[in-house]
């Protein structure tokens, strides 16, 4: 093989898949960091979303123009230091903190030790490699040591994951919910806004089943299908998770767009700079 960064015989556009995907990646990260940060109260962030509007609603982090909730997945469970529920357990102390900052390590760890991910990125990144039979600038692949350690701890950030989805779920079930601001009349509807948290939930839970890491612990080591009712069950679970399992690649790519354009919707319909709100489609008042 030809030696030197890039160096290959082979003809084909090799280097477009690389490319493409460390951009992908690259534009989901600013933005999820950059909204993470967004409604923090230090430095420029300040300026922004939540800190910026204390005591007048919730920022850019919900819609709640509507008569429904419609939080953003990147806030959610929504932790204010001090508030109501989860946030009565945090200290005031932590108030310049973004309510992102509480919760945003668990999705996060779960997709960056994804087995899918790593593939993603050790080859767009890192070059490990960039593609079969072109030269890469390390001389070799020392494995997953030193900080890649953590990488073992993807069944754990799974275990956290699963636990979202419920979380998620509650929050669509919110954002049907209108509730008149003056009469408190109580009407369902659905919005764009609802919408888009329901297609997070089906992306993310297709995402999430069909884990390498909740297929082995569903059915990996499993020596018996058939014996009993529940050995029957634990194959059909198995099989499921399977299914989703062999399109893992697109799960992993189209939950992170769809939980992206999410935030953004909402954080469209909830800063006068964009001048738009969320549109009710049925119901609502």
């Amino acid at each position: 093989m030809k030696k030197g960064f890039g160096q290959t015989d082979r003809t084909d556009p090799w280097w477009k898949g690389p490319t493409a995907m460390g951009a992908y990646l690259g534009i989901m990260l600013i933005y999820a960091t950059w909204r993470g940060f967004m409604e923090a109260d230090f430095w420029i962030f300040s300026e922004f979303g939540y800190s910026a509007d204390i005591g007048h609603g919730a920022g850019t982090m919900a819609i709640e123009n509507t008569g429904s909730h419609v939080l953003s997945p990147l806030y959610s469970p929504l932790i204010i230091p001090g508030g109501d529920s989860i946030g009565s357990m945090v200290p005031l102390a932590l108030a310049w903190m973004s309510p992102a900052m509480f919760i945003l390590v668990f999705p996060a760890g779960f997709r960056g030790t994804c087995y899918y991910y790593r593939k993603a990125y050790y080859r767009a990144f890192f070059q490990q490699p960039t593609g079969c039979a072109v030269s890469k600038p390390w001389n070799e692949y020392s494995g997953e040591t030193g900080l890649l350690v953590v990488q073992n701890l993807h069944r754990y950030f799974m275990y956290a994951a699963v636990i979202y989805l419920p979380i998620l779920a509650w929050d669509f079930w919110l954002s049907i919910n209108f509730h008149d601001p003056v009469t408190h009349a109580h009407s369902f509807g659905v919005s764009i806004g609802s919408l888009l948290l329901f297609a997070n939930v089906m992306m993310l839970s297709g995402y999430t089943f069909g884990c390498h890491a909740f297929r082995h612990v569903v059915g990996g080591g499993s020596n018996d299908w058939t014996s009993s009712s529940a050995a029957r069950f634990k194959h059909r679970l198995w099989k499921w998770s399977t299914k989703l399992n062999e399109h893992h690649k697109d799960w992993a790519l189209y939950s992170l767009f769809v939980v992206m354009f999410a935030d953004f919707y909402i954080w469209m319909c909830t800063d006068p700079m964009f001048g738009i709100s969320d549109i009710v489609l049925i119901g609502g008042f």
